[in-house]
């Protein structure tokens, strides 16, 4: 049995090291071939870069010596020159001035109804950014653009290696990459996200292409952000709309696919429904609990609340709620989406049930907790913590190693997110497809063959961790059961590097 090579006792764990763990794990029980693990280890290519974007004159709250300006009489500027950001400052447009009647001392302005301001001349900004390709053994690297804070290369490392594994596992002809900018998009206005987007393209489109790595929607970005990034890589190009293919994720009017935009909490919700129909019945009548209002949460919550069950408690960055007799998921969706005056777009406030602490939210009691967030909420402690029968994993790992231990000792059942949330690369295989031929697909057949797909891999995932080999008219799992009982992770696993290994295999290594 191939082995992993013996790490150095001056080596520290990573973000990296401790998500391979299971990879390790996975590769010990199959005996993968030593040169493919070599391979999978660590990604083909690790990218840096720079990108530079001229920033706006800003107008930032004035938070001392206002007495100095207590004269400064009131000034009026044009309200849709004045973008509000979250910090409480505003981006300030050249048309602000338009019919303006403006009084500044000494770089203050008293704003009409809001206090006083300190005027911050536009300035350029550099940002950090990434792109990793993990592995192409099967096909075009394929992964998300994110655009927040706290990115690292190590976490792209482990988000583009999960890639590799969801692409495998959704048994689509895909390999794994991820990247992005460490940017708040929140802090930027709405021409300087565009700004940057474009910055990043530039500097990307070297890296990437329809058939080489195709880049989708991930934390911080959406389908205007795709659409953004499709503009520049084909700006100038003679046959652009054979390039449409470039980014997934894309709105429907421009070449996206139907139930793209619900992809991931679609498919979150085909496996839960799996889960019961495997105990004889369905989601109807079952409560959870969600983490995470964002694509992910808010569209898998909408979709298991129309398939009968309710939801109790919501936390994101911006606050946690809890309604003992269940929240209207469309309604929150409301608040959160298309009230203008939540600029966080959070649940936090949500005025129709209790605001409570994020710590509470483990401890509401229901049958299902679904981490949509970001990745490492559910530790050890946190795992000790849940009054639930499921955890269904719609984050990129969102469960820490020793969480995992925690919730296998307490039989807290677990759906993974590398099947969990593959809903949305498979639909954006559907869309890759639909733009090489032209096509347009409805939402109807979208989902249909999303269904298929999620269903039977969740299904030889199951068959592999109880070690039920079978053959049925939807699935065959006869040849990837290993012979001993595993964790539905572990049995994830194993079915990825299964499907990955047998391309080295059968084509064996250039040289």
């Amino acid at each position: 049995m191939a082995s992993r090579a013996p790490v150095r006792e001056s080596s520290r764990p990573t973000v990296y090291t401790e998500a391979m763990e299971v990879f390790h794990r996975a590769a010990d029980l199959i005996g993968l071939d030593r040169r493919v693990r070599m391979e999978l280890e660590e990604p083909d290519y690790e990218h840096i870069f720079y990108v530079t974007v001229k920033l706006h004159t800003r107008l930032s709250p004035l938070t001392q010596d206002q007495d100095k300006f207590k004269d400064l009489p009131e000034s009026e500027l044009l309200p849709d020159g004045l973008e509000p950001l979250l910090d409480g400052s505003f981006v300030f447009k050249r048309r602000a001035l338009i019919g303006a009647n403006l009084a500044m001392r000494d770089g203050v302005v008293r704003l009409k109804g809001k206090g006083f301001y300190k005027v911050v001349p536009g300035r350029p900004e550099r940002f950090k950014a990434y792109r990793v390709q993990h592995n192409q053994a099967r096909g075009p690297y394929k992964g998300g653009i994110r655009f927040h804070q706290d990115v690292s290369l190590d976490l792209f490392k482990v988000l583009a290696a999960e890639m590799t594994w969801k692409t495998a596992i959704a048994d689509v002809p895909f390999g794994g990459g991820k990247g992005g900018i460490k940017v708040d998009p929140r802090s930027l206005s709405s021409e300087e996200l565009e700004a940057l987007t474009l910055r990043y393209m530039y500097r990307l489109k070297p890296l990437i292409g329809p058939d080489l790595d195709i880049p989708a929607p991930d934390v911080g970005t959406d389908g205007t952000i795709m659409g953004l990034l499709l503009r520049q890589y084909t700006d100038g190009e003679r046959e652009r709309h054979k390039l449409r293919g470039v980014v997934t994720g894309k709105d429907t009017r421009i070449g996206g696919s139907e139930g793209r935009v619900k992809a991931t909490g679609q498919g979150l919700a085909y496996t839960i429904q799996e889960w019961f129909a495997d105990r004889g019945t369905t989601p109807a009548g079952s409560t959870f609990v969600l983490q995470g209002f964002g694509n992910v949460g808010s569209n898998a919550a909408e979709i298991l609340c129309g398939l009968g069950a309710r939801l109790l408690a919501v936390n994101d960055a911006g606050g946690t709620i809890f309604n003992p007799n269940g929240i209207d998921v469309n309604d929150l969706i409301a608040y959160v989406y298309e009230n203008p005056q939540n600029l966080r777009r959070t649940v936090g406030g949500y005025p129709k049930a209790q605001q409570i602490s994020k710590s509470d939210l483990w401890d509401v009691d229901a049958d299902i907790c679904i981490p949509a967030a970001l990745g490492g909420e559910i530790n050890g402690p946190v795992a000790e913590r849940l009054k639930c029968k499921l955890v269904a994993e719609g984050a990129n790992g969102p469960t820490t190693p020793e969480g995992d231990r925690v919730l296998a000792k307490r039989g807290i059942e677990l759906i993974p997110d590398i099947i969990g949330n593959a809903g949305g690369v498979t639909v954006s295989y559907y869309e890759w497809i639909q733009n090489k031929r032209m096509e347009h697909w409805s939402e109807t057949e979208v989902n249909g063959r999303l269904e298929q797909a999620i269903k039977s891999n969740y299904r030889i995932i199951r068959d592999i961790a109880r070690n039920t080999p079978r053959r049925t008219a939807t699935h065959n799992s006869t040849r990837y059961a290993i012979g001993k009982e595993v964790d539905m992770r572990t049995a994830a696993m194993v079915l990825a590097l299964k499907r990955i290994e047998a391309h080295y295999q059968l084509e064996g290594f250039s040289q």
